[in-house]
């Protein structure tokens, strides 16, 4: 890597990294962005040559790792069907009895013959998901791309992979959804910086990397970060630390129906009234549920020195997922944020299947005078 004129830096994208993929198994590859993970699955396509070492492959690889990769834009999407199969060495005849099963299942309907330069991001994805899973794959390596498309077709394509599971297809799934890394894959990997932090069953590998990010420290409070709309951190108000409490103390695994409280340590320098903005995000972005003291009503006037801020959720109504909570403080007469931790602290709910579980109850009233026969 270049630093200035003259001067370079060296910098492994992977290094000392080494594993092996039982045939038939499905393994999931998280990490931060720049970790190396899409460097990995590009090394096990042949995009990429290893500096050092060594890469075997048993199988006819097929992979879907950018939007559009190997696509021609001038071509119709009938013409790059037929140029993908060609690149995984198979025959005319061998596309062509896979040609309509492939357009059906990516929905393009008449569109499969416009040139693919005027394919929105999802027509793109959907071609290239049913192009790729649909030519009789050994092996099959899927980069996130599946998060572009609508949630009917998502469920679609999971539906086709556990059935290219069942049938004794190998897949790597690289994704930054934990939760369909922990509902799909047999086995998950984490590779940070470059390295392998774990390797093992899904749900071990992912509350080691939840554990890590969490410990991980955050900005410097008014230096170098901004939060969009507010400018800079006054750093008059620091964010110390941050817990969250279950019935049975500290934890980062509830149910739907448990109690959480979110404990906010502080340190002041100021006397005055602040705000405490609380946003939770499911981990594939969706927004849940904020909370925001000053917009509800809530004094919070604080005193220099250090204390604490409770935040208290008497049942959680967030069904299986993993979270994260983004906190800040700020100074409600001046819009300026004192300090700000954003999505920094990620939890997991297990149970329920919708989005979140609503309290609710249930009733019957029976109309007098009638009667089941």
């Amino acid at each position: 890597m270049r630093r200035s004129f003259g001067e370079w830096q060296e910098l492994w994208a992977l290094r000392d990294v080494s594993f092996s993929v039982p045939a038939g198994e499905t393994l999931g590859i998280i990490g931060e962005n720049g970790s190396g993970k899409s460097t990995t699955l590009k090394l096990l396509a042949g995009i990429l040559a290893p500096d050092r070492g060594s890469i075997e492959i048993n199988g006819r690889v097929s992979s879907l790792l950018e939007l559009g990769a190997g696509f021609q834009g001038e071509y119709t999407g009938r013409e790059n069907i037929y140029l993908y199969g060609a690149l995984l060495g198979l025959r005319r005849r061998q596309i062509e009895e896979r040609f309509d099963d492939i357009v059906a299942f990516s929905e393009l309907g008449s569109m499969i013959e416009y040139p693919v330069k005027n394919y929105s991001s999802g027509m793109y994805m959907r071609l290239g998901f049913a192009v790729a899973v649909h030519l009789d794959p050994d092996i099959l390596l899927i980069d996130e791309v599946l998060a572009v498309g609508d949630a009917h077709f998502q469920q679609k394509c999971f539906e086709y992979l556990e059935g290219l599971r069942a049938g004794g297809r190998t897949i790597v799934l690289v994704s930054h959804d934990l939760e369909s890394v922990r509902r799909f894959c047999e086995r998950a990997l984490w590779i940070d910086h470059g390295r392998i932090a774990a390797d093992g069953p899904p749900e071990q590998t992912i509350q080691a990397y939840l554990d890590a990010t969490a410990r991980r420290p955050v900005h410097t409070p008014g230096e170098e970060y901004e939060v969009p709309g507010f400018g800079r951190l006054t750093g008059e108000v620091r964010i110390t630390s941050v817990r969250l409490l279950g019935a049975h103390g500290e934890t980062r695994s509830l149910s739907p129906a448990d109690a959480l409280t979110l404990e906010i340590g502080y340190a002041s320098e100021i006397a005055g009234e602040v705000g405490v903005q609380v946003n939770v995000f499911r981990n594939d972005g969706i927004h849940c549920t904020d909370a925001n003291s000053a917009e509800e009503g809530v004094p919070l006037s604080l005193r220099r020195g250090s204390g604490t801020v409770r935040l208290n959720f008497p049942r959680l109504g967030l069904n299986t997922g993993t979270y994260d909570i983004s906190i800040g403080i700020y100074d409600p007469a001046g819009h300026r944020f004192h300090d700000f931790h954003e999505r920094r602290y990620p939890f997991t709910v297990r149970g329920g299947h919708a989005v979140v579980s609503l309290d609710h109850t249930w009733d019957l009233e029976v109309d007098a005078g009638k009667r089941a026969g």
